[in-house]
């Protein structure tokens, strides 16, 4: 099973962290959504402290596991909040339905398949991180994650928590990413309400389109990971959302 915590009370809210994170992540926001939700984190296989259980890994089985944490803990709905890579797994366990999900968090994420282009780039990063090692590849790729002004000690925050991920394991989600699905029909014809938090300066995917209705967006002045770049208003929105 992943490893994970579960804090407070209230409305269940589960957070899926992205590619090169961990829990911890989540740790600006932590405090203050556990004041007012029940809420588990989790590390996915190969991240954290979460070690790989089988060899490949697609969005779905990422979302078997994030699910059987909930039926360990008795949970029977919540909302997903998905950052990056963990929004392509929320949109998987939405598709088909792994667990009963009330709300969709998408966080920095996207509802498109990967281009031919960005599979050839993820599989380069496949090969290279064997070559180079773990810190060596997360140095030269985590400046990406962030808008211009970032503060180099949340750069640093960050770089310390994809260290701990193995080689395998990133590996693997770069795998993973490679063949997710396109889903943005899902997103255009769920009755599942959705939040899509956007950053201004995201240089990692491009903002999520649709006439959905449901479909709610905000915006940070931020980069990839606005949790961590803006936390006041990640939390904001994610509290006007949930209530």
């Amino acid at each position: 099973m992943l490893h994970y915590t579960r804090k407070g009370k209230g409305e269940t809210l589960v957070l899926v962290h992205g590619f090169l994170g961990a829990m911890e992540i989540f740790d600006d926001i932590y405090e203050s959504l556990t004041n007012q939700f029940d809420v588990i984190t989790v590390d996915l296989p190969g991240h954290g402290l979460s070690k790989l259980e089988k060899s490949s890994y697609s969005v779905y089985d990422y979302a078997k596991a994030v699910a059987d944490v909930l039926q360990h803990e008795g949970i029977t709905e919540a909302t997903w909040l998905g950052h990056s890579l963990g929004g392509y797994i929320v949109l998987a366990a939405l598709e088909e339905k792994i667990a009963p999900i009330k709300r969709v968090i998408l966080a920095y994420s996207s509802d498109l398949s990967d281009t031919e282009e960005q599979k050839e780039k993820r599989t380069k990063q496949q090969q290279q991180i064997p070559e180079i090692g773990v810190k060596s590849f997360v140095n030269q790729l985590i400046g990406a994650f962030f808008s211009d002004n970032a503060k180099e000690e949340t750069i640093d925050f960050a770089k310390k928590i994809a260290y701990r991920a193995s080689e395998a394991g990133l590996i693997t989600a770069l795998e993973a990413m490679k063949h997710r699905p396109n889903q943005h029909h899902l997103v255009e014809e769920t009755t599942t309400p959705i939040l899509v938090i956007e950053g201004s300066n995201d240089k990692i995917v491009k903002p999520i389109e649709t006439k959905n209705p449901i479909v709610q967006k905000m915006n940070t002045k931020t980069g990839h990971l606005g949790m961590l770049e803006d936390s006041e208003a990640f939390i904001k929105a994610v509290h006007q959302f949930m209530s």
